[in-house]
């Protein structure tokens, strides 16, 4: 059977590819996945200069020079007419997988890392299945799995799920039930702190009489929005005392963000948490939300009985072992 490759891309050195690798690896054997490391495009290695056993039998004519220890081993070689995608794919059948840094033109799944202080804008080549930044935002052209550099546990686990556990993994676990099916808080005390964001929105549907007044700000009880966006905070700061099984967090930032809509007559809200610790906030982001649409539909209700809020939902996700979450079919 032929090893999965996957090339790891950029659009030029100095951009953390190597170091990248390096976190990756250990979380990709930790899985229990067998992976090879190679170097793709390079001219010399310290192990063929001139002189060096290695460089000797190269000279003398080998198709393949290397060395072996009992647990692992490397290959030198050359092969222009193939390349190195299908020359890795030939001699390493035993590999489960083989990422090769630097092949941006190839058939094979690509990821691409991105870093701030080298470059902005990726270079998206046809096949790139994920992109690994530290870049806060990132407008995309079509959806893609995103991870930050510090998150090789996410990433791995991608690989894994994407190529090796496709319709195999178990059903996933409801974590708040312990095995007796009690309610329980996840332990997350072993876990690693890493920065963790959630993005979620929702909607709350008004009267367009409503919803003039909400924009020339001329309801009886003050600047509607201001205060809807203050009890979206203090929601997202409550969410542990709010939702039962919810961890008390130290979040370290709130952005709340309106849209009226005045096609749809509708006012749009959405809550983008961060934090770094040891678990997520979604639940935060999604709270703050219901919060600013039940804190609207409040301060109107003498005048619009009939609003309706709804369609409260998930729409990013960042960092834990988890990954990377976008959702998809969505604007913006």
């Amino acid at each position: 059977m032929k090893p999965v490759i996957i090339d790891l891309i950029a659009a030029q050195s100095g951009t953390g590819k190597t170091t990248v690798l390096e976190k990756l690896l250990p979380e990709l054997t930790a899985r229990g996945l067998k992976v090879a490391a190679l170097k793709g495009e390079v001219r010399r290695y310290d192990l063929d200069v001139p002189g060096k056993d290695t460089w000797r039998f190269a000279e003398a004519g080998a198709a393949v020079t290397g060395m072996i220890t009992p647990d692992k081993y490397i290959f030198i070689g050359s092969a222009p007419a193939e390349g190195i995608n299908a020359t890795a794919s030939a001699r390493l059948p035993d590999m489960d997988l083989v990422i090769i840094e630097g092949k941006r033109k190839s058939p094979f799944p690509k990821i691409e890392i991105l870093r701030s202080a080298v470059n902005r804008q990726p270079l998206l080549p046809e096949g790139v299945i994920a992109i690994v930044t530290d870049l806060e935002e990132l407008p995309l052209p079509r959806p893609l799995p995103l991870f930050r550099l510090d998150d090789p546990a996410g990433l791995a686990r991608f690989i894994d799920e994407r190529f090796f556990r496709s319709g195999k993994a178990a059903e996933p676990e409801l974590t708040h039930l312990d095995k007796a099916g009690r309610p329980r808080m996840v332990d997350v005390s072993g876990k690693k702190s890493t920065h963790r964001e959630a993005y979620a929105a929702g909607e709350i549907t008004v009267a367009p009489q409503t919803l003039a007044r909400i924009r020339e700000g001329t309801m009886k009880k003050g600047d509607l929005l201001a205060v809807a966006q203050v009890a979206a905070i203090m929601a997202v700061k409550d969410t542990g005392r709010l939702i039962p099984m919810a961890h008390p967090l130290n979040i370290s930032g709130v952005d709340v963000d309106f849209k009226l809509n005045e096609e749809e007559s509708k006012i749009e809200i959405g809550v983008r948490v961060k934090l770094t610790g040891q678990t997520g906030v979604e639940m935060e982001a999604l709270t703050g939300v219901s919060a600013a649409a039940l804190t609207i539909y409040d301060m109107c209700k003498a005048i619009d009985k009939n609003m309706l809020i709804g369609n409260i939902r998930l729409l990013e996700k960042r960092g834990g072992r988890s990954g990377s979450y976008r959702r998809e079919n969505e604007d913006g």
